[in-house]
């Protein structure tokens, strides 16, 4: 069966680096149907503040054909910067809005719909340049929303030079993601995710998004200390 891994990984900066600016290199490792490489980001921040950006941390996102092909990776890194302990969840899918360049493929396991116990939403977008600011106006509230959310028990955002974007968050329950979705209770679930939408419909600000949702299967070490205010 087809299988997504999210992981987050501390390492030098320089490993860092060299990841994201060559994370196509990634095409040659077998299984591996897509990867993407991206810095992760304290949530609800401004973009112009530096301390922002975990400079010292890498996020993976695998789409594998299958598990066996994402432990043989973890036994035999193919980069140095893997074979430091980190945290990883492996992730079933079962539904998707939107479309992405070497996620649309996928195949969605429609029969883990409405499940009864946690689920996990990540989110992949390639940013029109020129709609950078308006971007960061609505997508700012959006993450504190979720950040603060008290159905939100891990979450972070990551980004890659200089446009493509992503959101990683795991909840106690379906009904409390599409509660922050929807925005039902302004005092509980916040509409900053409601008014972003709306803002989108006008004028959307991507050229590429995808919004997918998985069951999590098992979690992998510890979460990374800079990330820890986010439930860790």
């Amino acid at each position: 069966m087809e299988l997504f891994s999210y992981h987050l990984i501390q390492a030098p900066v320089y490993s860092v680096a060299a990841r994201l600016m060559s994370s196509s290199a990634l095409r040659r490792v077998p299984g591996l149907r897509h990867g993407e490489c991206l810095l992760p980001m304290q949530m609800g921040h401004s973009v112009m503040l530096p301390g922002r950006y975990h400079f010292g941390s890498l996020m993976f996102f695998g789409f594998w054909e299958n598990e066996a092909h994402l432990d043989r990776f973890l036994e035999s890194p193919p980069y140095r910067v893997f074979e430091r302990a980190g945290w990883h969840v492996r992730l079933r899918f079962y539904r998707r809005w939107g479309h992405y360049r070497g996620l649309d493929e996928a195949k969605a396991y429609t029969e883990l719909a409405d499940p009864e116990g946690p689920v996990v939403g990540v989110t992949f977008a390639r940013l029109k340049l020129t709609e950078t600011l308006r971007f960061e106006r609505w997508g700012r509230p959006v993450e504190s929303q979720v950040r603060d959310h008290p159905g939100m028990t891990r979450a972070t955002v990551a980004f890659r030079p200089f446009n493509t974007f992503s959101t990683f968050s795991m909840w106690k329950s379906e009904a409390d993601m599409l509660a922050m979705v929807r925005g039902r209770d302004a005092a509980r679930d916040g509409v900053g995710h409601r008014d972003a939408m709306k803002e989108r419909a006008k004028r959307d600000f991507h050229y590429e998004f995808t919004t997918m949702r998985f069951v999590p299967l098992s979690e992998h070490g510890q979460w990374p200390e800079p990330m820890r205010l986010l439930r860790g």
